[in-house]
């Protein structure tokens, strides 16, 4: 049997021999439960290479290799050699480094392919960073135990887990060392706390930032209830019943969805509770010409230099802190609008207990997530009052906007939607059921 380089090079030849021999497999050809199979040895496969990698840094950083080819750090030296990324590499590093004999139990269950490399890491972390005054017996305790939820749960609840490790282990000295832990893991998160932004092509901003859990939780539960799969379908629903929406909402996956939601919360943070930058409120201005506010063609221009198009720009004149700059062909101001030409605090209480949320039918969005809506554009001489304002989420904002669905309002005062011609050649009004009785619900659906 060969040794050494030549053992690892006829072992790893014959793993592509075999690949080589799969190169014909059809996947369709197989059951379910036979998918299921392959992908869980193709995840054991990988595994068991990673485990071999991490094998290679201590060898490798021992020996110079990093400098000796000129790379700043065995991270980067595995990157090039590989040919994978830096956070990939990083991460076998990492294991590399941390695989120690006190680690053995987890790295033989590692290499033989039973533990994937993200539940190595989450075990191999824990372990390190136990308290020095757990005893040898205690140590192998935690790592037992931790083997054992690595078979039974995934990597999420495997690392929710391991945080308390150390309750089972040490009940007694749990309190004490999880306090210490989550205040050191916080001052070091709102050290290494980043946001950047970087522009891109095709009106994309690239928005990256790593944030301390408790803020990234709160973020989160705010976009999740805005894309709430009962409000997301009848988000679908609405798209459905219209060929000419902005996008068609049911081929978003979640990302997607979570990415409209973000936008729709950055649209309604409070402008007026926000710090003052010299001497004024953080308020957003877009100025564009008159005959661009009338038309709807065009393009309009934000305060940071933005340019965006004029139909957005008027959506975004109807939210509180976007201030509209109305200019004439010479670029002169005709009408520079204040926050109190829109609907102020009063009459959106008002226009909350009057809608109940947003108007469109089905829709069951919230005041609290609504933007006042003129039935009669501010732009041609409509007032800023409570018959003419009516609630609408961002989503129906924008289509009302887009120009071929339409509001009005009732004479019983209930605010209506008069679908296209093309949607309903009649274009009857329409409602939101919470403003159906029960005789007009049924039909309705008659």
């Amino acid at each position: 049997m060969a040794t050494g380089d030549s053992a690892a090079t006829a072992v790893l030849s014959s793993i592509h021999h075999g690949l080589d021999s799969l190169a014909d497999f059809d996947p369709r050809m197989l059951t379910s439960c036979e998918l299921a199979d392959i992908h869980s040895q193709i995840s054991s496969a990988h595994a068991r290479l990673d485990e071999l990698a991490s094998r290679t840094v201590p060898a490798a950083e021992s020996m110079g290799a990093p400098r000796e080819a000129g790379k700043s750090s065995t991270t980067a030296w595995l990157s090039d050699t590989a040919g994978i990324s830096r956070p990939d590499a990083s991460k076998i590093v990492k294991l590399g480094r941390l695989m120690s004999a006190e680690l053995e139990p987890v790295r033989v269950e590692w290499a033989q392919g039973r533990l994937t490399t993200e539940k190595a890491m989450v075990i191999a972390r824990t372990v390190d960073q136990l308290p020095d005054w757990l005893s040898l017996d205690q140590n192998r305790d935690a790592q037992r135990r931790l083997l054992s939820f690595a078979q039974q749960f995934n990597t999420h609840d495997l690392r929710r887990l391991a945080n308390h490790i150390i309750e089972v282990i040490d009940p007694d000295g749990a309190d004490e060392y999880l306090g210490r832990k989550l205040a050191e893991e916080e001052k070091r998160a709102r050290k290494r706390t980043v946001l950047s932004f970087t522009r891109r092509d095709r009106g994309i901003t690239t928005v990256r930032a790593d944030i301390p859990h408790a803020q990234a939780a709160m973020l989160r539960t705010a976009l999740e209830a805005l894309c709430a799969p009962r409000r997301w379908t009848q988000h679908t629903a609405s798209q459905t019943a219209s060929d000419d929406g902005p996008d068609d909402y049911s081929q978003l996956d979640f990302p997607q969805r979570m990415g409209r939601a973000f936008c729709e919360l950055i649209e309604h943070l409070p402008a007026d509770k926000l710090p003052k930058a010299g001497g004024t409120d953080a308020t957003i201005t877009v100025s564009l010409q008159y005959r661009q506010l009338i038309d709807d063609l065009g393009s309009a221009t934000v305060n940071t230099d933005e340019q965006i198009s004029a139909g957005q720009a008027r959506r975004l004149a109807c939210n509180a802190g976007i201030v509209p700059i109305v200019l004439d062909g010479d670029s002169k101001i005709l009408d520079h609008g204040t926050s109190r030409r829109l609907h102020d605090r009063a009459q959106r209480t008002a226009l909350a207990h009057r809608d109940g949320g947003c108007c469109w039918p089905r829709c069951d969005r919230p005041p609290g997530w609504c933007e006042s809506h003129h039935l009669r554009p501010f732009s041609t001489g409509g007032p800023t009052s409570i018959d003419n304002g009516a609630l609408f989420c961002a989503f129906h904002h924008h289509l009302l906007h887009e120009g071929t669905w339409a509001a009005t309002r009732a004479p019983d005062g209930v605010i209506e939607i008069i679908p296209p011609a093309h949607i309903d050649s009649q274009q009857r009004p329409r409602r939101n059921a919470r403003h159906l009785n029960v005789h007009q619900a049924a039909d309705t659906c008659a």
